[in-house]
């Protein structure tokens, strides 16, 4: 009666341990992965999600044997961050709004898709603009399938006509927002619905945590000397002289 208790402990199977397999089977991660979620309820899938992704990063932690275990209570907003030539991680870990982002370098870094492109430049012109956020909010806010006109999110936010319309066609124009005529009238208005983007999502997440001040990380892994943004010349990549020990006769 031992015997599974034997094979539990060595992570190994009752076969192996008899002699009737040769080697152990390749484990496949991708379908325990698909087995485990599967298994789990809808309303505990996020949780489910934030603790493999944090037992993941924490891996990257060349002391770390045993698996870490998702902090409980935390006093101070903490985060978990990876930083290496081929990685970049981050993951807030208190209750009241848990994310992880993860963001594979390519070897050409990430300059090569995130450029300084005036569709870029206007984007973020379009995020400085107060007035612009309060209404991405107010339509995020809605149930699905929900239809906003221009003059009642003026009224709403008391924000003045003109400027909710050269809001929403920046917001048409990004693909953020879609609009449709209704023929209710002699003159159709034009209804717009919220896409409920998850990219504007999580880089209007990122922005706060970044405005926040980012100080307490569990934990933080560095292991960069490149980084995430390379020229194609490669003159910034060259390693810094370092100082070097001290001498015997020193």
């Amino acid at each position: 009666m031992l015997l599974p208790v034997l094979a539990k402990a060595l992570n190994t199977s009752l076969d192996y341990l008899f002699g009737l397999k040769d080697k152990e089977e390749e484990v496949d991660i991708e379908q325990l992965i698909t087995d485990e979620i599967h298994k789990t309820k809808p309303e505990k899938r996020a949780e489910l999600m934030m603790r493999m992704f944090y037992s993941a990063e924490c891996a990257y932690n060349d002391y770390v044997v045993k698996k870490m275990t998702l902090p409980e209570a935390l006093d101070l907003e903490t985060y978990a961050e990876l930083k290496t030539n081929n990685e970049l991680a981050i993951a807030r870990l208190n209750k009241d709004l848990q994310y992880f982002c993860f963001l594979s370098i390519p070897e050409n870094g990430v300059n090569s898709y995130a450029d300084a492109s005036p569709n870029m430049v206007r984007f973020f012109r379009m995020l400085a603009d107060e007035e612009a956020l309060r209404i991405i909010y107010y339509m995020g806010s809605g149930v699905r399938n929900r239809m906003h006109s221009k003059k009642i999110i003026s009224q709403r936010l008391n924000i003045p006509l003109d400027h909710v319309s050269k809001i929403m066609d920046r917001l048409d124009r990004f693909g953020l927002v879609w609009r449709v005529s209704a023929e209710i009238s002699d003159d159709p208005p034009i209804l717009y619905g919220y896409t409920y983007s998850s990219p504007l999502t999580m880089i209007l997440t990122l922005a706060k945590s970044l405005t926040n001040y980012i100080q307490f990380c569990e934990p933080f892994i560095d292991k960069w000397n490149t980084g995430a943004f390379r020229t194609p010349d490669k003159k910034t990549e060259t390693p810094i002289p370092q100082v070097k020990f001290w001498e015997n006769d020193e």
